[in-house]
């Protein structure tokens, strides 16, 4: 609440009555930003109207930070009129915005001495009596506001009192749970203190407040912008525009806000906390702690700087059940020994840790809160958050319910009850170490793989991380349901809002996920379920300390796959560039990164820091530091232990590895700069004896179907060289678009070089052979490109491409296992994969493929019925009974399918699930032979 003090303080403007036409200018002026200009026009208003000088003259030097100088100017002007009980009341509003809590009561008694009705020292005389923990008196304070509205509201005609009277108003509401006074003080109160002055900012601010506090973004944004329409130079409405933009993990937006708060107002206590708050969601509590600590120095009493103070402190010192002895049990003994129910200090505590993490300590405090000052409004809608995030959801349920009945316009805690009703309809599979919830509408078979995946994922896991999370992990599969897609419920499953970009997410004791069967396109679902169940262990066995990029880092190792061509392809642009992240950006790439592209780097890096700790400090390297982060210490710190030696020394490292990797994605040589054609235009007319421009420049219009053009640039560029690969390939295609075929071939293999072969010119060239089905020299030819550009794919889908055309089956299962490597989400790849194994008798393989399919989509009868043969002729006659039973799921009405799934259960020596089957099955068709027999048989 004192974040709103210093508001008032930068724009009540209570100034004496005045004849003067001067008065409301300066106001005026004051009202719209322009400090500088406003304090000159109310210094001229000294002689005449000394007061509303003074009073406007404090206004403008606190609205830059120049408070000692405000303080001086009301002092002096307090001994000279000590009959204006403005004066000390705005002395009380300065004084407790610095945490001069005792100076503020003797301004409030000195102002309301003068008058008992004046508005500013009521207020702060609330917030003080709330400050030490004096509930009923400050609950009486406030509701003296509303009392004094009812009786005066015809008589007032000042902007400010409206403002005034719409605080207390407020936490009058939240104490009493009062929903229809937010939409008073909203849609009726502050409209109407506009309507006394259109400038007056103050009311769409704490309008824009209003709807903030409630997550309704859109209608936050909207007042706020307003406000700044009205005053760009209002400290107070950039910070409350950081605070808004932090709620969506906007970080870069936040800072860029509170960069502009402190250059308007450099001792702006709300935008220093925010400024922390920014290091808070980046996971940084060590960068977040000396920001704290300057915000401390402006008011050491503000409870929500304390609290997230004491959040740095637990989490920098590692958080334990008991705090006595340490700093932040020692911040805690500090803040209630001021005020026994600082609620407000236990919020911001519970949500600094919320940011960094640390749910299972969040709930802590949180409870805390809620226990410490009951009348807090939105403490238990957090807690019922973070209860979701730990998986708790009957206490989640119930704790939720409670927010919505004390706020139903909370627009987290709607979302969050959608997604528990949602749940109500879903079922649950139990295995040995998990619990999978999930659509039974859609999601049954999903489910029993994903079950199966889990537990083999467990077993390997557990081992190589050497740990084995305590209890039953719990994961949520997420379909469309109630007009609302799958990843709509997943993102209000795990922040309460719509802006999760990811398709699955762990919060250390649960994971969620967007239903395989509910994404546009086919993914590789078991990767995503393997790679949040390893954040599951990491965050575990490292009490939530472990940092954003690390989990990721190991959870993509983890993963085994080749890294992506189009992070190779992304690495080979943005490294010779130094468009990088280091271990101080890296976690911006994932919370909040500026592209797509950017999150992808991201991911990428980590992996690649995970790979260059492997290769230079050995296979244990990935442990040590797992094992620092257990024992609570900082990346810098973990690097020295681990390791031995200091951050820079190991960044350096890091980028050598990185440029190595770089180095060996481009075995031809050095990529040519991309250029747009303009600029390929303006290099050719500045160098026009350069072959390589007038060649780029030919490909280019030939490209754009210019053929006089790109001839003339390629005759030009061969008669600098001759043999030029690229203008001869501009020249073949000419060739070839009227019919000269020979031609063009005779001029490509004249410039091929085998040992270094130019992509187009031996694209073409092979692509030709094919066409001629000479697939012996396409294949060659392919083989020259790939061996030139192994990272590059397209060579070897074309040499699958070849294999297949020729029927070379053996060869095409080579290349096509390569692709598959490095396209996990393929299905296509591991069908025919499944297939060509099938068929070569290798029923293993076959088996093992049509896994891998089925890990892309999960609902393919095909790959089931396959995997179901498979599995069969390998002896696996239990796994092939749990294929053909999915076939029967995916296919209820086949009766072959059911036949088969019987023969299978016989094989399995489940003959009483094969006796069952057959009964269904005959049932379903009375006439079938085969059923009959094998049953008969049976039952002998």
């Amino acid at each position: 609440m004192k974040r709103i003090v210093l508001g008032i303080l930068a724009c009540c403007l209570i100034a004496e009555p005045a004849a003067a036409e001067d008065t409301p200018a300066a106001q005026q002026l004051l009202l719209t930003g322009k400090y500088g200009e406003a304090k000159q026009a109310f210094e001229k208003l000294t002689a005449n109207q000394p007061v509303a000088a003074a009073l406007g003259i404090a206004q403008a030097q606190s609205a830059v930070g120049e408070y000692d100088a405000a303080a001086k100017t009301l002092s002096d002007a307090a001994e000279k009129h000590s009959d204006h009980p403005e004066i000390p009341a705005q002395l009380a509003c300065l004084a407790f915005s610095h945490g001069d809590y005792e100076g503020a009561a003797r301004h409030v008694a000195a102002a309301l001495k003068l008058d008992d009705r004046q508005l500013l020292a009521r207020w702060v005389a609330a917030e003080l009596h709330r400050t030490a923990g004096r509930l009923e008196e400050a609950d009486k304070a406030y509701e003296w506001f509303i009392d004094y509205y009812a009786a005066e509201q015809s008589k007032i005609t000042r902007s400010e009192s409206l403002h005034l009277i719409g605080l207390a108003g407020a936490q009058y509401a939240r104490w009493h749970r009062n929903h229809r006074q937010f939409s008073f003080i909203a849609n009726t109160l502050y409209p109407d203190a506009i309507g006394l002055e259109k400038a007056y900012w103050p009311a769409r601010l704490e309008t824009g407040r209003l709807f903030l506090e409630k997550f309704n973004k859109a209608t936050a944004d909207k007042q706020l912008r307003a406000a700044l329409e009205m005053n760009p130079n209002a400290a107070d409405i950039h910070a409350a525009m950081a605070e808004l933009q932090l709620q969506g993990y906007n970080l870069a937006e936040a800072q860029s806000s509170i960069d502009r708060a402190l250059e308007i107002n450099p001792k702006h206590l709300a935008a220093h906390r925010l400024a922390a708050d920014v290091h808070l969601s980046n996971f940084e509590p060590h960068k977040a702690l000396p920001l704290l600590e300057k915000a401390r120095q402006l008011n050491p009493r503000d409870e929500a700087t304390l609290g997230r103070l004491a959040a740095c402190y637990g989490a920098i010192d590692g958080l334990k059940d008991d705090v006595k002895g340490t700093r932040l049990g020692e911040l805690i003994d500090e803040v209630t020994g001021h005020n026994p129910h600082a609620g407000e200090f236990y919020v911001a505590l519970g949500d600094a840790l919320d940011k960094l993490r640390k749910f299972p300590h969040a709930a802590i405090y949180y409870q805390q809160a809620a226990k410490t000052l009951p009348q807090l409004m939105g403490v238990r809608g957090q807690l019922g958050l973070v209860y979701m995030r730990l998986g708790q959801e009957t206490k989640a349920r119930k704790t939720l319910d409670a927010a919505f009945d004390i706020d139903p316009f909370n627009v987290r805690v709607s979302n969050s009850l959608k997604v528990l009703e949602v749940l109500d309809e879903y079922e649950t599979l139990e295995t040995k170490h998990f619990q999978i919830r999930f659509d039974p509408k859609h999601d049954k078979i999903t489910a029993r793989y994903a079950a199966r995946w889990l537990e083999e994922v467990y077993s390997k896991l557990s081992k190589q991380l050497d740990y084995e999370p305590e209890g039953k992990s719990l994961f949520e599969l997420f379909n469309k349901s109630r007009n609302t897609s799958g990843h709509g419920w997943f993102s209000a499953r795990m922040v309460g809002l719509p802006h999760v970009h990811t398709i699955g997410a762990c919060a250390g004791k649960m994971v969620a996920m967007v239903s395989p069967t509910a994404m546009p396109s086919p993914i590789n679902w078991a990767r995503v379920l393997q790679h949040e169940f390893v954040h599951v262990v990491n965050l575990q066995q490292t009490n939530f300390n472990i940092p954003h990029w690390y989990t990721e880092a190991l959870a993509v190792h983890y993963e085994g796959t080749p890294r992506p061509a189009s992070w190779n392809e992304m690495l080979a642009r943005r490294v010779p560039q130094g468009d990088m992240f280091n271990l101080d950006t890296i976690n911006m790439g994932f919370v909040r990164p500026g592209s797509s592209e950017d999150w992808q780097m991201a991911y990428c890096q980590a992996e690649l820091y995970a790979e260059y700790m492997l290769k230079r400090f050995g296979d244990d390297a990935l442990a040590k530091m797992l094992d620092c982060y257990a024992d609570n210490l900082t990346t810098p710190a973990a690097i020295k232990r681990s390791f031995g030696i200091e951050t820079e020394d190991f960044e350096k490292g890091y980028q050598a590895h990185v440029k190595k990797v770089v180095a060996s994605l481009v075995v031809g040589g050095k990529k040519p700069k991309r250029m747009t054609f303009s600029e390929l235009d303006r290099a050719h007319r500045e160098d026009p004896k350069n072959a390589d421009t007038a060649a780029r420049l030919a490909l280019e219009y030939f490209r754009r179907r210019a053929g006089p053009k790109a001839r003339g640039l390629a005759d030009k560029a061969l008669a600098i060289n001759d043999k030029h690969p690229l203008a001869t390939y501009v020249k073949a295609r000419l060739f070839l678009s009227i019919g000269e075929k020979p031609a063009a071939i005779k001029m490509l293999e004249a410039v091929l070089d085998e040992k270094k072969p130019e992509e187009h010119v031996v694209g073409l060239l092979a692509a030709m052979r094919l066409k001629e089905e000479k697939y012996n020299e396409a294949a060659r030819l392919y083989g020259l490109a790939a061996k030139q550009d192994p990272e590059n794919l397209k060579w070897t889908k074309a040499l699958a491409h070849v294999y297949l055309k020729s029927g070379d089956d053996a060869k095409l299962g080579e290349v096509l296992v390569t692709i598959a490597g490095h396209e996990p989400d393929s299905i296509t790849i591991r069908k025919k994969l499944a297939r060509l194994a099938l068929a070569a008798k290798d029923y293993e393989a076959a088996a093992r493929w049509c896994q891998e399919a089925i890990h892309v989509d999960v609902m393919d009868l095909a790959v089931h019925r396959t995997a179901a043969v498979a599995l069969g002729k390998c002896g696996r006659h239990d796994d092939a009974v749990f294929e053909y039973e999915t076939t029967v799921m995916l296919s209820p009405k086949d009766v072959r399918l059911r036949l088969a799934l019987a023969k299978a259960c016989v094989a399995a020596k489940r003959i009483d699930q094969a006796k069952k089957v057959l009964q269904e099955l005959l049932e379903m068709d009375a006439q079938s032979t085969a059923a009959r027999e094998l049953l008969e048989t049976l039952r002998k």
